[in-house]
């Protein structure tokens, strides 16, 4: 009679458990300044369309459910950033050639598109200087730096305002279209300093 040997059952492997990191405790504060530098860098680099707020939640390693409970939603949070880069807006604006160059005409575009998604979400601003703060500076420096009349700087302060304007929202859609720096070029010949420029 043949024999049976029994097979002893091989140990079962115990499944490794993944450790699972807690972010650390924070205060509000600290989460509500995460949140806020996770959508102003993703505003630098997207549309505010291709925002989700579990994508600036993510990147702030915060739940996003505090972006409503914290700020009211995604448009009161990229309210904050608007306003905080208002700021610095006014800083890159300050000196008279500046708001020509192609670093800082990008920033005041990337503005601009906040601005105008804003709007479009329900937010409404106090005055036009609160929604495009580069407009003021940009007046403010033809008054002062290149000796316009503060009437004529408000006037050609707007055009260039208007010409960005226009560029931001009809450029994505146009082949041809020209280039902001070629636009503000041609409209600095077409307008020329009233007074020569202060050393």
């Amino acid at each position: 009679m043949a024999t049976s040997t029994k097979k002893t059952p091989a140990k079962k492997v115990a499944a490794k458990k993944t450790a699972i990191t807690r972010q650390p405790r924070r205060t509000r504060e600290e989460g509500m300044e995460l949140l806020i530098s996770a959508a102003f860098e993703l505003v630098r680099h997207n549309s505010p369309d291709d925002i989700s707020i579990r994508e600036i939640a993510s990147l702030a390693k915060v739940h996003h459910r505090f972006i409503a409970e914290w700020f009211g939603g995604k448009a009161q949070l990229l309210l904050i950033v608007h306003s905080r880069n208002a700021d610095n807006i006014r800083g890159l604006t300050a000196t008279v050639n500046s708001m020509q160059t192609p670093q800082v005409i990008l920033v005041i575009t990337q503005q601009i598109q906040l601005s105008l998604w804003l709007m479009r979400n329900g937010v409404e601003f106090p005055d036009l200087g609160s929604a495009f703060p580069s407009l003021p500076e940009a007046i403010h420096n033809l008054e002062v730096n290149r000796g316009i009349s503060p009437k004529e700087a408000r006037i050609i302060g707007s055009i260039y305002g208007a010409v960005l304007l226009s560029n931001v929202i009809v450029n994505p859609f146009i082949k041809d279209a020209p280039t902001t720096e070629e636009l503000f070029e041609y409209i600095s010949k077409v307008i020329p300093p009233v007074l020569p420029l202060k050393r």
